[in-house]
C-alpha cells in the first residue's frame, strides 16, 4: 500500500461523544497498522439534514430517528457526497473503508479505488426481529433498501463483520461469496484495559446498561429480577437506560434507574460497583457493553440467537439464555448470586477472553492484513 487509506462513517469522531466512544479507539488502532489519512463524516448537514428529517417525520420520536438514518433518499445523498469527497482527495487514496451500510462509498466514487466495508448488522436481520426502531420501513422501502445494501456489498473488495450471525446473513440474504467476508469481531471501547480489583462479599449488585429499554430487554429483566428477589431479597439492580413511562407498572423494588451517558468516568463507576452484568436484548447488533463488562471482570448474562452468544462463552464467562424468558433469566442470575466463587471465576475468564480476542488492536490487525493484500502497489 503506497498511498494512505481513507475511511468514512456516519458521525463525527471528534465532535460527537457517542461516535467518539464507539469508533475513536478503532480508528486509532487501525492507524497503528496501516497508513490512514482521512476520516470523513458521511452524515447529512445543514439544509439537507433538515430536509431529510422533514421527509420522514413520525409521531413516535424513536421511529422518526430510525427513519432519519434509514431511508432511501438519505442513502443516495450520503453516497453522492462521499463520492465527491473521494474525487477531491490528492493523492487518491489506496482504498476506502466505510463503517456501516447507511451509504455506498463506491457508488459515485472514482474508478479504481478498492472499497472495504466493516459492519455489525444487516437490514435483513433487523427486519426479521420486527423491532420498529431498527426496521422502520414499509414493504416497498424495505426492498429498495435491501437492493441498495446488496449493491454496496457487491462493489466492495472485501467485507469485515463482527459476528458469524452477520456473515451468515450476508451469504444467505445478499448472496455475498463466503470468501469475500472475514469475521473480525469488535473491540472494547476503553483506552486501556482497566485494573480489576478482587471483589469481596456476596454477589448481589446487578447492572444493566442499554439506552433502548425495550429493545435491550429491560422489561424482561425487571420481571426476572422480581423473581430473583423472592430468593435473594437483598439483590439490587441498577439500570442505565431511557426508562419509558409505559414501564412504570413493572416491579421496581430494589431497582435504581439512571440516565444513559457517554461519560466514561461515570460508566467506569457503574462497572466497578457491580457484581453481574446482564443484557437480555430482543435485538443486539453486537454487544460493545458486554466487552466492557468483561474487561472489568464481571460475569455476563445475555441471550441466544444474537452475536452476544459469540462474545460470551456459555457456562465459562457467563450464561446465555433464551430471549424473552424471565424465568430462565432469573435462574441464571440466581446461580451467580448463590455462588460468589462461580461468579468470580466467570468474571476472570471473561476478562482473559477480552484481553486475548477483543481489543481494537486485535481487530485492526485482522482488518489491516486483508486490506494490505487487496490494495494496489506501485
Amino acid at each position: 500500500m503506497d498511498n494512505p487509506l481513507a475511511a468514512t462513517l456516519v458521525g463525527d469522531i471528534t465532535r460527537e461523544p457517542g461516535v467518539r466512544v464507539k469508533y475513536g479507539h478503532f480508528f486509532a488502532a487501525l492507524a497503528d497498522e496501516i497508513p490512514l489519512s482521512h476520516i470523513f463524516d458521511a452524515g447529512l448537514r445543514s439544509v439537507w439534514r433538515f430536509w431529510n428529517a422533514l421527509q420522514v417525520i413520525h409521531p413516535n420520536v424513536t421511529i422518526w430517528k430510525a427513519r432519519f438514518y434509514q431511508n432511501v433518499p438519505a442513502f443516495r445523498m450520503r453516497s453522492a457526497q462521499v463520492g465527491r469527497w473521494l474525487a477531491h482527495l490528492t493523492p487518491p487514496p489506496s482504498g476506502v473503508l466505510q463503517v456501516g451500510v447507511l451509504f455506498d462509498a463506491l457508488w459515485h466514487s472514482p474508478e479504481g479505488i478498492p472499497g472495504f466495508i466493516y459492519t455489525d448488522y444487516t437490514a435483513a436481520l433487523s427486519n426479521r426481529r420486527k423491532i420498529p426502531e431498527r426496521a422502520p420501513f414499509t414493504d416497498k422501502e424495505y426492498h429498495e433498501w435491501i437492493a441498495l445494501e446488496r449493491r454496496a456489498y457487491g462493489r466492495a473488495k472485501h467485507i469485515f463483520v463482527r459476528s458469524e450471525v452477520v456473515r451468515h446473513s450476508l451469504v444467505e440474504d445478499y448472496a455475498v461469496r463466503p470468501d469475500k467476508i472475514t469475521v473480525v469481531g469488535g473491540g472494547v471501547n476503553l483506552p486501556n484495559l482497566p485494573q480489576v480489583s478482587q471483589r469481596q462479599g456476596k454477589v448481589r449488585h446487578i447492572l444493566f446498561i442499554g439506552k433502548d429499554f425495550y429493545r435491550k430487554g429491560g422489561d424482561v429483566l425487571l420481571l426476572a429480577f422480581a423473581r430473583l428477589r423472592e430468593q435473594v431479597p437483598d439483590a439490587r439492580l441498577t439500570m442505565v437506560t431511557n426508562f419509558p413511562d409505559s414501564a412504570a407498572t413493572l416491579p421496581l423494588e430494589g431497582v435504581t434507574i439512571r440516565p444513559p451517558t457517554w461519560d466514561r468516568a461515570v460508566i467506569t463507576q457503574y462497572f466497578t460497583q457491580a457484581d453481574i452484568f446482564v443484557l437480555p436484548s430482543r435485538l443486539e447488533t453486537w454487544g460493545d457493553v458486554l466487552l466492557e463488562a468483561m474487561a472489568f471482570g464481571l460475569p455476563c448474562v445475555s441471550v441466544e440467537d444474537e452475536a452476544t452468544a459469540e462474545i460470551i462463552i456459555a457456562d465459562k464467562t457467563g450464561f446465555v439464555v433464551p430471549q424473552q424468558q424471565p424465568g430462565t433469566l432469573a435462574g441464571a442470575l440466581l446461580r451467580l448470586c448463590q455462588s460468589s466463587d462461580l461468579a468470580r471465576q466467570m468474571g476472570a475468564a471473561g476478562r482473559q477472553r477480552v484481553a486475548s480476542q477483543f481489543t481494537w488492536a486485535h481487530v485492526a490487525r485482522r482488518i489491516a492484513s486483508q486490506i494490505a493484500g487487496n490494495t494496489p502497489k506501485s
